[in-house]
């Protein structure tokens, strides 16, 4: 029958895995084709911007060399805009701007000026750099003269501010830009509000780590704050945002804060599952180089206005050389580790990595940030930490689980050992006395006997409980042997009961063995013997029980002397603990006496 069982649950663990790992491949399979439906859609960027409301273009001739010579053009397409660092258009607008109506442009880091027959009617703040802005309280006709000025701000490899701001160009309001933006992004938004929610799913798991006992729970709330970090740096570089956040300076602030945060956390996290030492030795000192670069341009940023460009470069290479050495020690260690869980979390990690480095040399040769490559990275590198941590978790409960079984069979087989030595004990003092008493005192041996029979037959069974009994059965078990023990020693042993309360229980044996120790080692030890005193009272959280006597007492910081005294009070200990949730106090000092307090929650 215990093969049959062992060979059952072996199979039914096997499904139980199984079926983890069905999930975790299905998990995966998900976020593989939503990555790619991501980067789909985001790829469509010339599309896409062609569907805000009213797009408004420009067609005529236009300048490289500041107005000395123009050549014509019908499309943005006929002009190369990626090499310029200034780029001047003149002619008529295909469509026309109403009076009352708003024209909306997007500045990424460029100086833009906009006239109208010669009049300048627009020109951007000097202070913006990465928003929306809008032209306003103008009418512009077909045959009204159009001059457009882009002057870029950063000398970069490749311009893609001047085509942004061009084809991005609509007669239209707010909500409205915010709605088409909204709908275009509706898959970048997704992936924000799914980062946001793994993030919080992971740091629950965190939680239920600590609610298992899991002696190792770091780098989990890193993990969170990672992914819950890397959705907001993805929702910032949203180009609607400043729609919503006009502030741009700090926006940007708190983009690069995120993202530098981001990576720092997810390193944080990594360490985790590094295994050699000195691999996880030089991934500190990474996180502790990120933490001071953080802390490096939060003074820069502070005391150096409109150094943010300036200060983001050796941020961004830093962070780039950092990343790509992470990389290499990620690559060295995971490669010795075998494990299922390792290659997932190295595979993911890699990917992570490769795509913040991509998001770094994208940024650094266009100015801008793609973000794509970080969200794609995220999402894949979120959903299977998530998925690894709660499969850690649920091995972690497990184990916890069978480790209090354990526990609580050692216990009992303690408990079993200390029953089998306290009830030949006790029955042979009981016959002892019972015996003198027959030829002296008849009648007080046939009350003897009477209390014995009764103790045995009504508490044979709760001897041997593994289960708390009502209190008044374990006083039943105290009452019948000290009224043995009065027999035997008359005058010396008084018992005083002070009961005020019965309405809980208690494991068998607990106060007997306490009181048999009072007895014994307290009272016994003076010439004179002494007083027993058991009281038991409620208060709001809990039980008392106290055994006093006002026996030899001893010294509490020496322990008692007698080795199975000791073990009686340490078994009743260990069961109170397990079975009831109680504790036992002992105060105690020579010559005057000992009180053991026992204290059981409700």
């Amino acid at each position: 029958m215990g093969a049959d069982s062992v060979n059952f649950s072996e199979i039914q663990s096997f499904f139980r895995r199984r079926n983890v790992v069905m999930v975790e491949y299905l998990v995966m399979a998900i976020a593989t084709i939503m990555s790619i439906v991501l980067l789909y859609d985001r790829l469509e960027s010339k599309r896409l911007l062609a569907e805000y409301s009213l797009p408004v273009t420009i067609a005529g001739e236009y300048s490289v060399d500041g107005g000395q010579t123009f050549m014509p053009f019908d499309r943005y397409d006929d002009i190369d805009m990626s090499h310029l660092d200034r780029l001047i258009l003149r002619g008529n607008l295909a469509q026309d701007i109403k009076i009352g109506h708003k024209l909306y442009m997007f500045l990424n880091y460029i100086d833009a000026a906009v006239y109208v027959n010669g009049t300048i009617v627009y020109a951007n703040d000097p202070e913006v750099a990465y928003c929306w802005d809008a032209i306003e309280g103008i009418a512009i006709g077909p045959h009204d003269e159009v001059q457009i000025e882009l002057n870029t701000r950063r000398a970069v490899v490749y311009n893609v501010a001047f085509k942004q701001f061009l084809m991005r160009m609509t007669s239209s309001t707010k909500n409205a830009i915010l709605s088409d933006a909204l709908r275009i992004d509706r898959f970048r938004l997704f992936g924000d509000l799914l980062l946001m929610f793994i993030g919080i799913l992971v740091l629950q798991t965190y939680v239920e780590f600590r609610r298992s006992g899991n002696t190792n729970p770091r780098g989990i709330v890193e993990c969170g704050f990672g992914i819950i970090t890397g959705a907001l740096t993805c929702f910032i570089n949203a180009d609607y945002v400043t729609l919503i956040l006009p502030q741009f300076e700090v926006l940007e602030y708190v983009d690069t804060l995120t993202q530098v945060y981001t990576v720092l956390f997810v390193m944080a996290y990594l360490r985790r599952y590094v295994r050699n030492p000195k691999s996880r030795e030089k991934v500190g000192w990474l996180v502790l180089l990120g933490y001071n670069v953080i802390f490096i341009y939060m003074l820069w940023r502070t005391f150096s206005a409109g150094s943010s460009y300036a200060a983001m470069i050796p941020i961004m290479v830093i962070g780039g050389f950092s990343a790509l050495y992470f990389i290499y020690i990620l690559i060295r260690d995971f490669v010795a580790q075998t494990g299922r869980l390792e290659k997932s979390i190295a595979v993911t990690s890699f990917l992570l990595l490769v795509c913040v480095v991509m998001e770094i040399i994208y940024f650094l040769i266009t100015g801008t940030y793609k973000v794509d490559f970080m969200e794609v990275g995220l999402i894949v590198f979120a959903v299977t930490q998530y998925v690894v941590l709660t499969e850690e978790g649920v091995a972690a409960r497990h184990e916890a689980a069978r480790a209090h079984e354990l526990e609580t069979e050692i216990t009992n087989s303690r408990i079993n050992i200390m029953v089998s030595q306290i009830q030949p004990h006790f029955m042979y003092n009981a016959l002892s006395t019972i015996r003198a008493l027959i030829t002296k005192n008849p009648d007080e041996a046939r009350t003897a006997i009477d209390f014995f029979t009764k103790y045995v037959r009504a508490n044979m069974d709760s001897l041997s409980q593994k289960e708390a009994i009502p209190f008044k059965k374990e006083m039943d078990h105290v009452e019948s042997y000290l009224y043995i023990e009065k027999l035997r020693f008359g005058d010396m042993l008084k018992v005083v009961y002070d009961i005020q309360t019965y309405d809980f229980t208690i494991p068998s044996m607990t106060v007997q063995t306490l009181a048999e120790n009072a007895v014994k080692h307290g009272l016994l030890a003076r010439e004179e013997g002494g007083t027993l005193t058991i009281r038991s009272r409620e208060t709001a959280n809990c039980f008392e029980v106290q055994i006093e006597d006002d026996g030899v007492g001893f010294d509490t910081t020496v322990g008692l002397d007698d080795s199975r005294s000791h073990i009686g009070i340490e078994n009743s200990r260990k069961r109170l603990a397990a079975l009831c949730g109680g504790t036992i106090s002992i105060g105690s000092k020579k010559g005057v006496g000992t009180v053991v307090t026992i204290t059981i929650p409700k």
